[in-house]
């Protein structure tokens, strides 16, 4: 046996045995609510909550407490179902606790089809996409509302349905959140209520990106695509503000 073909089996050793790893250490086929009645009930977001405070750190759960509260403001103020988006919330970071190697190997698992640059060089992108399959599997009662925002909260899409704006929003302000640009993270809590939802979520999209290029960090591949939808959208109210039309 050559080399090459011993580290090859080597490799594909490793990859079987961080599967079975990754499917023993956050299977949700344990998952069960005891509300079938009502998967958004305040019973179900209960015991999601104990459960994701085993998969995540202190910190990482205090964050997702946060967005669950975040969102359900948000949602009362837009007219959305709070009970709902209060579940979004709470479950967001669902695969937060996951380090790269394992976010991967997730991906494999699931079976999902992702860009490959971002698995490659943007695993924390992962986590999203990885929990809205996997709790699709476990608790389709929720609904595709909440699996969408769950996949959605960290990249965005040009076209978000309003609990997909109201997660993504959470994220960005809830009362917890120390990373960013404290400034730019107060500016977009002024505007709750002031501006539309989509309006919100383009001001919390713009944010985002210029915090991500002041950092000079990697750019989801999808990222201008957005941007440009949103400007269409967007853009002539955006000049009328700065010309003061508005």
């Amino acid at each position: 046996m050559t080399t090459s073909s011993i580290t090859s089996s080597i490799g594909d050793l490793f990859t079987k045995v961080l599967l079975e790893r990754v499917a023993t250490l956050i299977s949700e086929e344990h998952l069960l609510l005891p509300d079938t009645a009502n998967p958004w009930s305040k019973e179900n977001y209960q015991y999601l909550k104990h459960q994701l405070k085993e998969r995540v750190s202190p910190r990482r759960f205090k964050h997702s407490k946060g967005v669950a509260k975040t969102a359900r403001a948000l949602a009362r103020c837009y007219g959305f179902d709070a009970d709902k988006a209060r579940i979004a919330g709470i479950l967001h970071d669902w695969d937060k606790g996951l380090n790269n190697e394992a976010a991967r190997a997730r991906v494999t698992e699931l079976g999902l089809t992702i860009d490959p640059m971002v698995v490659r060089d943007m695993p924390w992108l992962l986590h999203g996409p990885t929990a809205a399959a996997a709790l699709e599997r476990a608790c389709p009662e929720l609904g595709s509302e909440v699996f969408s925002a769950i996949a959605h909260h960290t990249s965005g899409t040009a076209d978000m349905r309003p609990l997909d704006c109201i997660i993504y929003l959470a994220d960005i302000i809830e009362p917890n959140r120390t990373y960013g640009d404290a400034d730019g993270i107060e500016h977009l809590r002024s505007l709750v209520g002031k501006v539309s939802l989509e309006q919100l979520y383009f001001e919390a999209f713009k944010y985002t990106l210029a915090f991500l290029v002041d950092q000079e960090r990697l750019l989801y591949p999808g990222t201008i695509d957005i941007w440009n939808a949103l400007m269409a959208r967007f853009g002539n109210l955006a000049r009328m503000k700065r010309a003061g039309q508005l």
